[in-house]
C-alpha cells in the first residue's frame, strides 16, 4: 500500500465525533443545567462551561465519540454561535426558550443586581427602541431560524416553563436526544442561584444612581479593570444582602404588571411563531 492509499484509508475509517452544543440563553436554567445536570449524563463527556475556551482542543484530543459542550450567549448569540457552526456544522443543538417578557424582566433584574441604574423602560424600550437592549435582541424566532440554517441537524428546542414545572421531563428529553442516561435521584433540584426581592433590587438601584455615574457596561476598555469591576460588584452584593433587613418602602415598582402585559403583547407574535416553529422543527 502506497502513502496515498494509506491516507485515503485513514480518512475513510476516521470516526466523526457526535457533538451536542447547548446554546444557553441566560435566565433560562442554563446555569442549573451546566452545574447540576450535564455532568450527570452517562455515556457522554461533558465539557464544563469553565473549560469552554478550550472546547476545540478538547474535542480534537478526546477519545470519546460523544461530547457535550455549553455556553451562554445573549446579545452575542449570532456572532458566537456562528463560530461554532463554522467549525462543527454537524453539532446537534440544544436550546431552552422562555416567554419573551419574563426573559426580558429577568435580564433586567440581573442588570440591576450587577450595578445597572436605569429604569426598566430605559433598559429595553418597545416604543422608541433606544434602550440599552434593542427590541430585536429579545426576539427568539430569528435565533431559531439561524440555528437551522447554520447547523445540519434539527435542534432540540425546550421551554423554561416546562423545565420549572416538570424538570425530569426536560432531563429525559435531553438524555434521549444525546443517547445517554442519568440517575434521577442524583440530581439536586434546588435552584443554583437565589433570586433577590424587588425591595433589595430597588434599594441597590437607588444606591447605584446616587454614587456611580456610569453603569458597568458604559466603561471604556481603558476604564475596565478586573479589580474595579469586582470591587464594585462585591460592595453592591453586600448591600443587597443588608437590604433584606432594612425596613423601607418604595413608591415605585421595579417592573409593573402593566409593563409586563405591554411587553407580553408586543412580543406575542414572536412567541407564537416560536411555538409553531418548534412543532415543525424540534426533534421532540
Amino acid at each position: 500500500m502506497n502513502n496515498f492509499e494509506q491516507i485515503v484509508e485513514e480518512k475513510s475509517t476516521k470516526v466523526i465525533k457526535e457533538l451536542f452544543f447547548h446554546v444557553g440563553l441566560a435566565k433560562t436554567g442554563s446555569t442549573f443545567l451546566q452545574n447540576r445536570f450535564f455532568h450527570k449524563l452517562k455515556g457522554i463527556r461533558y465539557i464544563h462551561t469553565s473549560k469552554f475556551y478550550r472546547y476545540n482542543s478538547i474535542i480534537k484530543q478526546s477519545n470519546e465519540n460523544q461530547l457535550l459542550f455549553s455556553r451562554e450567549f445573549d446579545r452575542q448569540f449570532f456572532d458566537e454561535t456562528l463560530k461554532i457552526a463554522e467549525k462543527y456544522p454537524y453539532a446537534k443543538i440544544i436550546i431552552v426558550l422562555r416567554s419573551n417578557e419574563k426573559w426580558i424582566a429577568s435580564q433586567y433584574r440581573r442588570y440591576v443586581k450587577n450595578g445597572g441604574s436605569r429604569s426598566f423602560e430605559n433598559f429595553i424600550n418597545i416604543k422608541t427602541n433606544k434602550g440599552i437592549w434593542k427590541i430585536e435582541e429579545a426576539l427568539f424566532l430569528p435565533k431559531l431560524k439561524f440555528l437551522t440554517r447554520h447547523f445540519n441537524n434539527p435542534p432540540l428546542i425546550l421551554f423554561y416553563e416546562e423545565f420549572k414545572e416538570n424538570p425530569h421531563k426536560v432531563f429525559r428529553k435531553i438524555a434521549d436526544y444525546t443517547n445517554s442516561d442519568y440517575d434521577k435521584n442524583s440530581i439536586n433540584l434546588k435552584p443554583k442561584h437565589k433570586s433577590y426581592s424587588d425591595k433589595q433590587l430597588l434599594f441597590i438601584r437607588k444606591l447605584t444612581r446616587k454614587f456611580y455615574k456610569k453603569d458597568p457596561y458604559e466603561f471604556t476598555d481603558k476604564e475596565v479593570t478586573w479589580l474595579k469591576y469586582r470591587s464594585r460588584w462585591f460592595l453592591l452584593h453586600i448591600f443587597l444582602y443588608l437590604a433584606k433587613f432594612i425596613p423601607m418602602r418604595f413608591e415605585e415598582e421595579l417592573i409593573s404588571k402593566k409593563q409586563l402585559l405591554e411587553y407580553e403583547s408586543f412580543y406575542r407574535k414572536d412567541w407564537e411563531q416560536c411555538l409553531e416553529f418548534t412543532k415543525e422543527n424540534s426533534v421532540f
